[in-house]
């Protein structure tokens, strides 16, 4: 028995290990395909599945550290603690080692030492914590500063968050000096205080005089009316006395400027007002705002530089604010290793490339890290020309490199993972694509305005797409890319990108100049257009074909923006692509103006509607194709207003049909029971009081149900064949119909005016304005 039950065991093992296998290497082809959201949710409902099978928490471990998830420490932790002890010590010395490595860059020192020793009693020889690690920042002392009044003053009156820790204060007020504290003076080059700065240090001078009043304690106490704190609390606060000590005080506004600075802080002037009338002792707290400095204000000004406090100092200084803010962003031990290389004036030049570039950079052991790892440190030493090995220098360089824009790049690629990365980190492609983005001008660089000029620059590292072989997905091919360089049907480009496009023969041909389109500052058409139709073929099992995305090109400067529709069912077919692109092209040839933005409004919210019943699956993906193209059927010929009702009635009729709610249930009541969520909800509860709050606004705005809009078209249509009239009908509809208010009783005398003039737009108001249904309906 004891053998069958080892040999059952044995086979267990065996088959459970075979079938984590298959999911890594099902995970890996959905990785290499641009898949890794599929990926990543494969091997996540497999852990969950399977909690106690250390191989399937493994996968999905080695999955997240793969992409740098936050929370791959705790799935490694997972994965180790279901490790039999009977294992031969290579998963658990593997284990072990990869989470002391990931402790250590948490600044977690008490975990690092754990693990390693477990890596050593597992087995584990040569590696040791380094002995930098002992010398980390953890230790260093911690210096601070005081801000005079309480926090939630001067958070209100410097734009920042009350649920800011005291480590991110300073850092908080930098960024929005650097915002926002300064503007260009009109007259010369020189930086002005903008009205928000200056605010903030009326406030700090004020609030230093509340502190002085306040005393050793702190505190803010007036004992009574008559008393000599009164008179000075109310001068600082820049108020006064009217009338008599007693029930006749009223506190009035003597210097508007003090007091508006009172109102804004939130200094309880109410209370003290009320106690004042009363007689009663006034009391408040006015401790100071603690904040952490970073390094202390000694690394940020030298003797001779310090002149008052350091908040006041930080204030007045935009580009050391600026230089304090990209040192907020470093992890600790590449800050301190900056620290100690590089002297504050030194940093301070690239103090606004450091603030948009420098969260991404990296030194461990004194080396710095690249993306790409150890098979780019070359290239990155001969684009730098400065060793790896050296890391502060090594960042000093990349910081001062072509104003910015290798900074720029290095920070784009340490953001990727996957196959997008490793296909842009190859060194002379590496090479290759930085030489493009930073063209043969160099100035102006990305860090240079207030905001990043070179967005697209990680739009695109981040949504590129790779193929199972290794090469950039390009839509529609190469050729469809050259002649749209070389023709340029919206307006020329890139006068050498026209003229290189005529030799490209490769994708990286293509991906290239994508990338030196990254530099420029005014509207990237191709890229956008490329970054936009990618997103299409994303999850599509079957890309779009050449034509289908030649058409998209050539539509793009109209349509671009609805093309996320495309995105929401990956299994919309070529033919119903371009059948929306051509039925928005019929739409717009309606040469009656108010038909025509009726049409196109009722087209919008139909396909609107197919959106959100697809996304939350009241549309199966099987049908959302067929459903899709039967809404825009109903809008291929439209002649009539008559036509345009039908179009809507019959694009509701197969949004609903195609959810799968019964033909006998009121189209009103599907449609909203369909708006409020899935058919089947998890928590009834919850889906029926969104359905009540959305009847009840629909009552508030007085809309007309679709079942009576329905009800009485048909029974029009009845009426054209001889039908009696159905009086209760007629009177249901005319008395909801009585309710709506007149849009022109809504109207001022100086509306009407305004709409008066023009005559396309204004004839549409007009109309409806004129319009009167209870009176139509009677006739």
């Amino acid at each position: 028995m004891r053998v069958f039950a080892a040999y059952f065991l044995g086979v267990s093992s065996l088959l459970v290990c075979a079938r984590a296998e298959d999911l890594t290497q099902q995970a890996l082809a959905l990785e290499k395909s641009g898949e890794a959201a599929e990926a990543r949710l494969l091997l996540q409902r497999a852990a969950q599945r399977s909690p106690a099978d250390a191989q399937a928490q493994l996968a999905y471990a080695e999955y997240l550290d793969r992409y740098a998830d936050p929370e791959t420490r705790m799935a490694y932790e997972r994965a180790l603690s279901l490790l039999q002890p009977s294992d031969d010590g290579g998963h658990r010395a593997a284990l072990s080692r990869r989470l002391a490595v990931l402790s250590l860059a948490a600044g977690d020192r008490d975990a690092t030492r754990r693990y390693a020793e477990q890596y050593r009693t597992a087995g584990g020889r040569g590696w040791e914590i380094p002995q930098w690690t002992d010398s980390a920042p953890s230790d260093v002392e911690q210096h601070w500063t005081e801000i005079p009044g309480p926090l939630r003053s001067f958070s209100r009156m410097a734009a920042v968050s009350q649920d800011v820790t005291e480590e991110d204060i300073l850092p908080a007020v930098a960024r929005n000096v650097v915002t926002n504290g300064y503007q260009a003076s009109s007259g010369n080059e020189a930086l002005e205080q903008t009205e928000y700065l200056k605010l903030v240090v009326r406030y700090l001078s004020q609030a230093r005089e509340l502190e002085k009043l306040a005393g050793p304690d702190k505190v803010i106490r007036i004992p009574t009316c008559e008393s000599t704190e009164t008179g000075e609390l109310l001068r600082i606060l820049g108020y006064r006395m009217r009338g008599g000590c007693g029930s006749e005080v009223v506190l009035e506004t003597v210097n508007a400027s003090r007091a508006f600075l009172t109102i804004d802080s939130g200094f309880p002037i109410a209370e003290l007002e009320q106690d004042l009338r009363t007689n009663r002792p006034f009391s408040y707290d006015f401790k100071p705002t603690r904040a952490a400095v970073i390094y202390g204000a000694d690394y940020w000004f030298s003797g001779k530089e310090k002149q008052g406090e350091f908040i006041d100092m930080l204030l007045a200084d935009p580009q050391l604010c600026r230089l304090y803010l990209g040192m907020s962003k470093l992890d600790p031990v590449t800050a301190e290793e900056l620290r100690k290389a590089l002297p504050v004036q030194r940093l301070k030049v690239f103090a606004h490339v450091l603030d948009f570039f420098g969260a991404m950079f990296e030194i461990r052991g004194g080396k710095a890290v690249v993306p790409g790892g150890a098979r780019t440190a070359k290239a990155w030493e001969e684009l730098t020309g400065v060793p790896r090995d050296q890391g502060p220098a090594f960042f000093e360089r990349l910081l001062a490199k072509d104003d910015g824009w290798m900074a720029s790049y290095f920070d784009a690629l340490a953001r990727i993972q996957g196959p997008v990365k490793e296909y842009l980190t190859e060194p002379e492609r590496l090479k290759r694509f930085y030489l493009a983005i930073r063209g043969r001008v160099t100035s102006p660089g990305p860090a240079r305005p207030v905001f990043r000029s070179n967005t697209e620059l990680i739009l695109l590292t981040n949504r590129l797409r790779i193929e199972p072989d290794g090469r950039p997905h390009i839509p529609g091919g190469i050729d469809v890319w050259r002649n749209l360089f070389i023709k340029h049907p919206h307006g020329k480009y890139d006068g050498k990108l026209t003229r290189l496009a005529a030799t490209w023969k490769e994708p990286d041909d293509v991906i290239e100049a994508l990338f030196a389109l990254c530099r420029k500052s005014v509207e990237n058409e191709p890229l956008k257009i490329f970054m936009s139709i990618s997103d299409i073929n994303r999850h599509r099992t079957r890309v779009l074909e050449t034509p289908t995305v030649e058409r998209l090109i050539l539509e793009y400067p109209e349509l671009g923006a609805q093309y996320s529709v495309f995105t929401e069912a990956p299994s919309l077919s070529d033919r119903t692509i371009v059948q929306y692109l051509d039925t928005i092209e019929t739409v717009n040839r309606i040469r009656d103006t108010m038909l025509r933005a009726n049409s196109a409004g009722t087209m919008q919210a139909l396909v609107a509607l197919w959106q959100i019943f697809v996304r939350q699956g009241s549309i199966p993906a099987s049908a959302a194709d067929e459903t899709l193209a039967g809404v825009l059927t109903a809008f291929g010929k439209l002649r009539e207003p008559e036509e345009l009702f039908d179009a809507g009635r019959t694009g509701v009729s197969v949004l609903l049909k195609a959810s799968g709610v019964p033909e006998s249930e009121a189209p009103q009541d599907r449609m909203i029971d369909l708006l409020a969520g899935t058919r089947n909800p998890s928590d009834p509860g919850a889906h029926n009081r969104v359905v009540e709050e959305m009847l009840r606004i629909s009552e508030a705005q007085r809309l007309v149900p679709l079942t009576t809009l329905f009800d009485l078209a048909a029974h029009m249509e009845g009426l054209a064949r001889g039908e009696r009239l159905n009086t209760a009908l007629v009177n249901r509809f005319a008395s909801r119909t009585a309710e709506i208010e007149s849009p022109r009783a809504s109207l001022t005398a100086t509306e009407k005016n305004a709409f008066a003039f023009g005559y396309w737009t204004e004839r549409h108001i007009e109309n409806q304005r004129k319009l009167n249904l209870r009176a139509t309906l009677e006739r």
